[in-house]
């Protein structure tokens, strides 16, 4: 397909060295949300970030004493000008930059995550910059339905140009291993500062089974006494699908505001469906987008303990239904979250605006 429009994504962490490990086999490519698959429609992609152009000396200083995730593009902002779409999901800072340029630039598409959460009610100053750089940009993708019909009512100038884009997950890397044998553990991946361990180790406690979670030990000291069964870990990419494939259960315990929609758990949401495996999850605008409930996954109440352990224990004890709600969910992933679909709805949309 002929080339059309060449799209430059801006990451909040630093990618230098990756691209070579998905080459070589190493790890799966989810991380880019689509950018390395959108050359398959005919728009080319790249990302910038100041370790392409610094010394590792000058970047860790930069980054740590003077720029944050919001800035640290502001000093390529003249390379930037030369891309045709702008595709982030921070970058508040060269956002800043890029409404006040006078002259012809690129279309500014917002990744939402969290952008309601991150202005708030409009109350400080910042929030309402926020906002109304916010309100500037060319377009919204959101990964939550209920999402976009928030965003579209928070900003109505931009109600044509908020589209909900299922989260993509790489089908192929993350798919299930009937020839690896379960565990009797439970598994809760992910990173994102987004979870609630408190309601998790309480509805683990005292179950006999094995539960691990991808965190570092150091953040989990205010959880403190953690429950025996529970241990931490660092999977590399590699260990990351051979523990979803021996796990029993995948549980993703969210911590949930009212106010505002929450789109955390959603990259570690899509692997596990990849996966095959049955999965429990705190209720939430995002969690529904994706499960329906007894169907494809579980959904529980937010800071309910009890209805996670009733839940876990359901499943530890049905291990047909478990096989069931896996297939469904695999199902529901190869349908709406394969990674080419994704990458194949960002450029329907990046043409529509």
């Amino acid at each position: 397909m002929e080339n059309k429009k060449k799209v430059l994504c801006l990451f909040n962490r630093i990618r230098e060295g990756s691209i070579e490990k998905i080459e070589n086999g190493e790890q799966s490519d989810n991380f880019y949300f689509g950018m390395l698959r959108l050359k398959h429609y005919g728009y080319p992609a790249e990302y910038l970030e100041i370790e392409q152009f610094f010394s590792p000396t000058v970047c860790n200083f930069l980054r740590r004493r003077i720029l944050n995730i919001h800035f640290v593009h502001a000093l390529l902002f003249r390379k930037i000008l030369k891309y045709d779409i702008v595709f982030t999901s921070t970058a508040f800072g060269t956002l800043l930059l890029w409404t006040l340029y006078p002259f012809r630039k690129p279309k500014w598409v917002m990744f939402d995550f969290n952008l309601l959460g991150i202005i708030g009610k409009r109350h400080s100053f910042r929030q309402k910059v926020l906002a109304w750089l916010i309100s500037r940009s060319s377009g919204i993708v959101t990964i939550s339905r209920e999402g976009a019909e928030e965003v579209k009512k928070e900003f109505p100038r931009l109600a044509e140009k908020v589209k909900f884009i299922p989260l993509g997950t790489d089908t192929e890397w993350f798919l299930p291993h009937p020839e690896i044998p379960e565990e009797n553990t439970i598994f809760s991946p992910g990173r994102d500062p987004g979870r609630d361990y408190a309601t998790f180790f309480s509805a683990v406690l005292g179950l006999d089974v094995s539960v691990k979670v991808t965190a570092r030990s150091h953040k989990l000291k205010k959880y403190e006494p953690i429950p025996g069964n529970v241990t931490a870990h660092d999977f590399s990419s590699k260990e990351l699908v051979l523990q979803y494939a021996k796990s029993k259960i995948v549980v993703l315990p969210l911590s949930i505001r009212d106010e505002y929609y929450n789109a955390m758990g959603c990259s570690t949401l899509v692997e596990a469906m990849a996966m095959g495996k049955a999965i429990i999850a705190t209720r939430s605008a995002t969690m529904e987008s994706y499960i329906k409930d007894g169907e494809n996954g579980i959904l529980v109440p937010k800071n309910d303990s009890e209805a996670m352990k009733k839940a876990i224990l359901e499943l530890l004890n049905d291990p047909e239904k478990r096989k069931k709600l896996g297939e469904a969910a695999r199902k529901t992933a190869l349908e709406q979250c394969e990674a080419e679909k994704h990458a194949k709805d960002l450029v329907q949309f990046f043409e529509k605006i």
